[in-house]
């Protein structure tokens, strides 16, 4: 939001004991944050919706209670009575209302109504139920109605519960029958209907491979006791030639093969940006206490030789207590040393251990050190010391950063958890006014 984003000011044209008073308002404001008041703005948002969407608590009718229509559901009313203990003393009641039903002269005429529907609804791609073909669709319930349904077809095998046709071995058309049977929760009512299911319309295409699977299946039952199948060379007066289908399955194992590995190599050069980016920022954050320490070591007049292997021992002394990890800062200061100790001149190996760090501030020290080893400056301390003062500085923005951007994280579950509430308040309190 914007206005938080800015520093707030108030008009100068108020009186000085009112001008001060909102002037400590707004600072407490701005103590709070902005992030509280957006919290304490969506809690405000919330509960007037809740207020809305709840009423007055009066009753839609004087002594009465809505219920849910035909086939709803239970509804539960939380009351306040009032005289019925006392005159000055009110009783907290959860009444629970029961779905209209219907009386059975209703619920007759609604089942039958019912029963005049579901053949245009049962028919699916069927034009008619007296030439039944494709599969039916038989509804489970009708809930304009509050009606539910439970289907029982005289022959399972010709048409199942769920309403498939199983017509491909049909030659001729067969009548037969499926029941309805319709309950409200109360009543109930059965109905009838008939269907003829007639054999599957196929192409001349279809009849044929149709013909040709039979004969095949036929062929297999008569040879069952051979060693193989022996295909039939002609078929309906065609000559026919056969061959295994081809196994793609070498393609997909090379396609899946290629993927896992360029996945696999994705994979690699993330994680190596990943570590190449938490070394980085771990040598940044030691940037500053290296320095400090070469300050102090440099001021009590050791050498940058002898200041630098004094901080690798006092690394390598906590190391071995297991009061400090491995840190990349000291690790490339040990290679630096062991160059050294190879007769590497001491200029070189200043210059690789800043190579090695690749960071612009380690260049600058190692650039520092060379020029002071060289010309014997004695203004090394204080440019040591700026370059401290620098490190710290960009220490602290680097952890206001980081403290940023886990606060920015944390706002997505945030929201998403203030919807979720929202939406458990919101929508009962709906579906209470809707019903």
């Amino acid at each position: 939001m914007a206005f938080l984003q800015k520093r707030w000011t108030l008009p100068k044209k108020l009186s000085p004991p009112r001008h001060r008073l909102l002037q400590k308002g707004w600072r407490a404001l701005e103590r709070i944050g902005k992030k509280p008041l957006l919290c304490l703005l969506g809690t405000f948002l919330l509960s007037g919706a809740v207020f809305l969407t709840q009423g007055t608590g009066r009753l839609p009718e004087e002594g009465s209670l809505l219920r849910e229509g035909y086939g709803g559901s239970e509804k539960e009313y939380g009351l306040s009575v009032s005289g019925l203990l006392g005159e000055e003393r009110e009783t907290e009641l959860l009444v629970r209302v029961a779905p209209r039903e219907y009386t059975e002269e209703e619920a007759e005429e609604i089942f039958w109504r019912c029963a005049e529907e579901l053949p245009g609804l049962m028919l699916g791609e069927n034009a008619d139920l007296s030439e039944v073909r494709q599969n039916l669709q038989l509804p489970k319930s009708l809930p304009d109605y509050g009606v539910r349904i439970s289907w029982y077809p005289e022959d399972a095998e010709l048409i199942s519960y769920e309403g498939e046709v199983k017509n491909a071995e049909l030659s001729l058309p067969v009548e037969t029958t499926l029941k309805a049977a319709m309950t409200d929760g109360k009543h109930t009512g059965t109905y009838v209907f008939d269907v003829t299911v007639c054999p599957q319309l196929l192409t001349e295409e279809e009849a044929l491979l149709s013909d040709f699977q039979k004969a095949l299946e036929k062929a297999d039952l008569n040879q069952v006791t051979e060693d193989a199948l022996k295909l039939p060379e002609e078929f309906a007066g065609r000559r026919l030639a056969y061959r295994l289908e081809q196994d793609h399955s070498a393609v997909w194992l090379l396609f899946l093969g290629t993927t896992a590995a360029a996945l696999l190599s994705m994979k690699s050069r993330t994680e190596g940006a990943r570590e190449q980016k938490k070394r980085e920022e771990e040598l940044l954050m030691d940037y500053s206490e290296l320095v400090s320490k070469l300050i102090v070591y440099l001021g009590a007049g050791l050498t940058i030789r002898n200041a630098w292997e004094r901080i690798l021992r006092t690394y390598e002394e906590m190391q071995r207590k297991g009061l400090v990890g491995e840190r990349a800062v000291y690790e490339e200061m040990r290679r630096t040393c062991e160059e050294m100790q190879k007769g590497i001149p001491e200029g070189k190996a200043y210059q690789n251990f800043g190579r090695r760090c690749r960071l612009q501030p380690y260049i600058k020290l190692c650039a520092l050190l060379e020029q002071n080893r060289k010309n014997g400056g004695r203004n090394l301390c204080p440019l040591l010391q700026a370059e401290m003062d620098s490190a710290f500085e960009e220490r602290k923005n680097a952890a206001k950063r980081r403290g940023e951007e886990a606060g920015t994280r944390l706002l997505l579950p945030l929201f998403m958890m203030l919807i979720i509430v929202m939406v458990i308040v919101i929508l009962p309190a709906m579906l209470s006014i809707g019903g």
